[in-house]
């Protein structure tokens, strides 16, 4: 039976970007920011982490190990949390993921053992895979509470911002690496020991500042109306938060009246399956080459030259240099792939930036991989842009939108689980990634696994077909809760959004 809107949620979808928003965008993004400083940080100490218990040269399978085992705890951390996002509540759940992050991120650079050395791998890796259950719950919930929190007409910038703050926390990676290993640059090697540890810890401290305003944070409306089935209370949390009276709407107990299929529906299968099928493979083929670059970036650009080889180094040296070059390219590519999403997602629409991102990754992938074993190591800058044009256009592309997209196309109920199970593939790919490159790294197969890349890529772009285009759309339109749009807006609710103090956009 065709329905309307509740006013609530019309009232969000039309009131105009205010301070709220970018409230929103901060909590949810230092998440994101936190979960991006310790999956990438762990790359740029693995040098120190070997010098100190390998005699600087650590074995191929522990250095997959250390810089993967986070990602394993990612995929059963987005499943689950995913799922109890949809069952208990995303607030409720956004708490317990941020506590365990500030838990496991400290544990992680406090890994000892009585056993001093490859022991002390061990159990930095059983705190990492932990670390990496609490990042993979924020992916669904930092999603779905942006997505139900904005507004029509800027949610798809509103979710790339809150997605952008990786962006930033990749950046903070690389300057605190290098600020540390410049602190330690005159002192005894031994203290490799600290360094490593100290730029771990720091991924506390912005998960542990954000906690008190994550707590703050009323339930999302659409979670209280279409879940719960509690309008009242989502009119009464929504009023609060735009300032404005919103009447109860008995509209919700129709709502309640109507058949809600389940996520092992036949009817999910008919009317999602195939969305749920595309955001999952399109992620799992992003995040193959996505993390693959990104975790092996050092030894890539070590093989052309950019960085020194590790004999010989010292070792706060070598990280200085590391660093440095990590902060370079987040600089020049990362971010502002991240800005032209958040710029551009509401005009050009998703799908066409997914398809626009995985179409030039293949071809700068092409590009590095084709003159590779002769060409890059006497034009080893123009590599190094060449690679920083990758990364811009992982981010100006699938990076961000496979993150947006299964946030706007799922209903209300299932929401969190299904960007949980697309996330979930793909840190699937992100696994595959490092054991390609973990394992299999060699000077002689780089070039080849370039390749794979360029093929993870063209499986993306025929996997974004099937997914459709959300841009400019309500939520519940998208999913079918709503099945016609109103014919009238409510002027009640449109008057007083626009009588809103509003932050120009």
């Amino acid at each position: 039976m065709a329905r309307g809107q509740l006013r609530v949620l019309h009232a969000l979808d039309v009131a105009r970007t205010q301070l709220y928003h970018f409230m929103a965008i901060v909590i949810a993004g230092m998440g994101f920011f936190t979960d991006a400083y310790d999956f990438f940080a762990i790359s740029l100490v693995t040098d120190l982490i070997g010098y100190q218990y390998y005699q600087g040269h650590t074995p191929r399978g522990v250095s997959a190990a250390i810089n993967g085992i986070a990602l394993c705890g990612a995929v059963p951390g987005q499943l689950v949390f995913g799922w109890l996002g949809d069952k208990m509540g995303r607030k409720r759940i956004y708490g317990v993921t941020l506590v365990l992050m500030v838990v496991t991120s400290l544990a992680s650079g406090l890994s000892f053992s009585k056993r001093v050395g490859k022991n002390v791998v061990t159990v930095l890796c059983f705190f990492r895979f932990w670390l990496g259950v609490s990042i993979g719950g924020d992916y669904p919930l930092s999603a779905t509470i942006m997505s139900e929190y904005a507004n029509q007409r800027r949610r798809g910038a509103f979710i790339a911002a809150v997605f952008a703050m990786q962006g930033f926390g990749n950046l903070a990676a690389g300057i605190v690496g290098m600020v540390v290993s410049a602190a330690f640059l005159n002192s005894d090697t031994s203290n490799a020991d600290f360094v490593w540890r100290i730029v771990l810890m720091f991924g506390a401290v912005p998960a542990a500042l954000t906690y008190y305003w994550r707590m703050k944070m009323p339930e999302t409306a659409r979670y209280t109306a279409l879940v719960g089935k509690d309008a009242k209370k989502a009119a009464s949390d929504m009023s609060s938060v735009l300032n404005m009276d919103i009447p109860e709407d008995e509209a919700v107990k129709q709502l309640a009246r109507q058949d809600q299929y389940g996520l092992f529906s036949a009817e999910f299968v008919r009317r999602h399956g195939i969305h749920l099928l595309g955001t999952s493979v399109c992620w799992l083929a992003l995040d193959v080459t996505f993390y693959s670059l990104n975790l092996f970036m050092k030894d890539i650009f070590s093989n052309v030259g950019l960085i020194g080889t590790r004999d010989g180094d010292n070792p706060f040296k070598r990280m200085i240099n590391v660093t440095a070059l990590h902060t370079v390219i987040a600089l020049c590519g990362t971010l502002p792939g991240y800005f032209f999403t958040v710029a551009f997602v509401d005009r050009f629409g998703r799908v066409r930036i997914q398809l626009l991102g995985f179409t030039m990754m293949s071809v700068f992938i092409v590009c590095l991989a084709v003159p590779y074993d002769q060409y890059w190591t006497k034009h080893k800058y123009g590599f190094a842009v060449m690679y920083g044009m990758t990364t811009f256009f992982a981010n100006f592309g699938p990076n961000t939108t496979t993150f947006i997209i299964p946030a706007e196309i799922f209903p209300a109920r299932l929401r969190s689980t299904c960007h949980g199970i697309s996330g979930a593939f793909g840190k699937i790919g992100a696994i595959i990634g490092v054991l390609l490159f973990g394992f299999l790294h060699a000077e002689k197969h780089v070039r080849s696994m370039l390749f794979v890349l360029v093929g993870c890529n063209l499986v993306g772009l025929v996997f974004t077909l099937l997914l459709p285009e959300s841009k400019g759309m309500v939520l519940e339109q998208i999913t079918g809760e709503m099945e016609e749009q109103q014919p009238q807006q409510d002027a009640a609710a449109v008057a007083a959004a626009e009588c809103i103090q509003a932050v120009p956009v």
